[in-house]
């Protein structure tokens, strides 16, 4: 059930209606209700990953807070009885016991993201390797799997769970289907937000009373989202496929302007999509994570990951990056590089080493594809650049008098931040490595050959459908430019009833005149569904 499909919106309107009906101490039941019914719509074969990802990670929070709550109340009830070395001991034994709980509940979960996402890809690799060296022809068969809906975000947000009762940050979850509920809320299914328990489950369990004011800013929100997806997004898919795909033909200014609608494609498909998950969520009166802070307005690579998929970033950071960065392997390796080769390097290891990890699985989290591991790496490669040369940086500065504040000086850094960025957007829609960097070296080639009409008329890109995008956007950047000073639904709902009316209506007209649709007024799927 397509999020952009009239099948979703009846849906969401009996939900609604249920959810306000019932006692509001059974309205988290209505919502793991949609959520499950919701999820059997995809196929009931793909359902029990779900099922046993909810459970496991259930059965095992629960398993490591009772371990917890053990070794607290030992060290507390023998704290005179015991030396300092004792009660370190004691607590090392009860961690390591806690370590392979965790460990088993990880490989489990992880394991089964990994053979959906990987194994046709592995055995493809087994069957080359079996040909090339052996001339075997007999070749394993390949599983053909269905990738289950949301499957890469609802682990890592199980996963994070797990990690942090691990660590002890909060209670675990006693109800198993208000669990269940958490691990499986439909709005955020498809692609996000990745939810942490202690931002969500309690907006999850609160009662909610209806409110008018909510459901139109609620409805306003989806409209946006809409907005970005269907005028925006999908209008301008066509034309970056089929020049993608006749860049042997049309180079040049061709694939730079296809560079540049896919950038804004992928932001209006994938924020799209957000904004009207946040939006129907709002409907219900629960808050979830924001995953998008104006990306295209970063002044580096850097600041526009901490914009970008917000959640996503995050759960690297605080789940790879910070415990490997500060782990004892590698606190003892950078010390001996530090005394036996450099200091300057040594310092670096704890900072780059985890970096390149977080980055590489990054890349293999939107892909199995060896072009996302690429894509990820030179985004590392990046990062680390411009932290090595910023102190360069600043005395180029100084030397030419830019202040770092002038608006030509940001200017000319976001410009920059957008087309390094739209460039390594070319791994994302090549075939393979080797022809995004082809396709890199054609957007410099035969500028001269660029007319119009081959844009109009063989790259599927009418001049009434270019007016329509080109508006739009400029909507899309006045909005962003806005929202600098704080949420405009926030403002606009503080207004007079009919303004929130016009505003809603207006956009709304917009989105059903000049959105783009398929069969059955159905819209392209999301894009960051494949990853």
């Amino acid at each position: 059930m397509s999020f952009i499909s009239l099948t979703f919106a009846g849906f969401v309107i009996i939900c609604l209606l249920v959810y306000y009906a019932v006692p509001q101490k059974w309205q988290w039941c209505v919502l793991l209700a949609a959520s499950w019914f919701f999820y059997l719509c995809a196929g009931p074969d793909r359902f029990f990953p779900i099922l046993f990802t909810s459970f496991s990670t259930y059965g095992f929070s629960l398993l490591l807070e009772k371990r917890n709550d053990s070794l607290k109340a030992y060290l507390k009830e023998n704290r005179e009885l015991l030396s300092k070395d004792e009660r370190k001991a004691y607590k090392a034994s009860v961690k390591k016991k806690q370590k392979w709980l965790l460990f088993l509940c990880l490989l489990l979960n992880l394991s089964i993201l990994a053979f959906f996402k990987y194994a046709d890809r592995a055995i493809a690799y087994i069957n080359l390797f079996r040909l090339m060296h052996f001339g075997n022809t007999d070749y394993l068969p390949f599983f053909d799997l269905l990738m289950p809906l949301g499957i890469s975000f609802y682990t890592f947000q199980s996963m994070g769970y797990l990690i942090d009762i691990y660590y002890g940050k909060y209670r675990a979850e006693r109800h198993p289907l208000k669990f269940a509920l958490f691990v499986s809320y439909f709005p955020q299914i498809i692609q996000g937000p990745i939810s942490r328990f202690n931002d969500l489950m309690p907006e999850l369990k609160k009662h909610v009373d209806f409110d008018p004011v909510r459901i139109r800013s609620g409805l306003t929100r989806i409209m946006w989202g809409l907005f970005k997806k269907l005028v925006i997004a999908d209008r301008l898919a066509g034309y970056v496929e089929l020049s993608i795909y006749l860049r042997n033909y049309h180079d040049g200014l061709y694939l730079l302007l296809a560079v540049f609608f896919y950038s804004l494609q992928i932001y209006g498909d994938f924020s799209g999509g957000i904004d009207v998950a946040l939006g129907v969520s709002e409907l219900f009166g629960i808050r979830v994570t924001e995953n998008f802070n104006r990306p295209f307005f970063s002044k580096s690579i850097a600041e526009y990951w901490r914009r970008w998929h917000i959640t996503l970033g995050t759960w690297f950071k605080d789940y790879v990056y910070y415990p490997l960065s500060v782990a004892k392997w590698m606190l003892r390796l950078s010390k001996w590089v530090k005394s036996h080769i450099n200091e300057g390097l040594g310092k670096r290891l704890p900072l780059y080493i985890p970096m390149v990890i977080v980055w590489w699985l990054t890349g293999i989290w939107h892909g199995s594809e060896s072009r996302y591991v690429v894509w990820g790496l030179l985004n590392c490669f990046f990062i680390i650049l411009g932290t090595e040369f910023e102190p360069l940086s600043l005395k180029l500065r100084e030397r030419l008098h830019l202040s770092e504040e002038s608006f030509c000086f940001k200017l000319y850094r976001v410009v920059k931040t957008f087309w390094l960025m739209a460039f390594l957007r070319l791994f994302d829609i090549s075939k393979n490595v080797p022809a995004a960097f082809e396709t890199l070296r054609g957007c410099f080639r035969n500028w001269g050959s660029f007319t119009w009409e081959v844009v109009f008329e063989e790259l599927k890109l009418p001049k009434e459908e270019l007016i329509v995008v080109v508006f739009a956007m400029l909507l899309l950047l006045t909005v962003s430019l806005v929202q600098r000073k704080g949420s405009i639904r926030e403002r606009l709902f503080q207004k007079p009833l009919p303004l929130q009316w016009a505003v809603l209506g207006l956009l709304t007209i917009i989105v059903v005149v000049f959105g783009t649709y398929g069969m059955g007024y159905d819209a392209k799927t999301f894009i960051y569904l494949n990853f």
